[in-house]
């Protein structure tokens, strides 16, 4: 799905400058398509990238700790994250739905396919943290534990 969403950011973008550089007359509404295209991008980007587990951390300090605390502190950061996440999905869907009632300027649909993405990204990636939180007590339960030298 990101890699669909990058395709039509590079042709709306790809498009705009056609037709503005090259046949003088630029299509109006293709800079908030590519902006509209982007934030949803980012939105399910961010989503696969907690599954993944490739979010930039810093873990100096994490690393020197013994195997089965950081995995143990890992499952409070994920409670945390999910809080966080439950909250930024709540007052995103509060925010989406006062901007349905206002149209973009250039493609004339409802703000809120824009600021939906906010709450959808955010459930996405509260779903993935739920689901790596159960993976993470099961391997701590089974000991199934092992230091990779790499953060959990």
């Amino acid at each position: 799905m990101g890699m669909l969403l990058l395709a039509l950011v590079f042709l709306s973008i790809a498009l705009q400058i056609i037709t503005r550089f090259v046949l003088r007359d630029p299509l109006f509404w293709t800079e908030e398509a590519a902006r509209y295209l982007y934030v949803w991008m980012v939105a399910i980007g961010s989503a696969d990238v907690v599954r993944s587990r490739s979010h930039i951390t810093m873990d100096v300090f994490y690393m020197l700790l013994p195997v089965r605390l950081r995995l143990a502190l890992q499952l409070v950061f994920h409670v945390a994250i999910f809080g966080c996440l439950a909250v930024l999905a709540w007052y995103g869907t509060l925010g989406t739905m006062r901007a349905h009632s206002v149209m973009s300027v250039a493609l004339r649909v409802p703000e809120s396919l824009l600021y939906g993405a906010l709450p959808v990204g955010a459930v996405l990636m509260a779903l993935r943290v739920a689901f790596i939180f159960t993976q993470d007590v099961v391997a701590l339960i089974r000991g199934e534990v092992e230091d990779t030298g790499e953060a959990a």
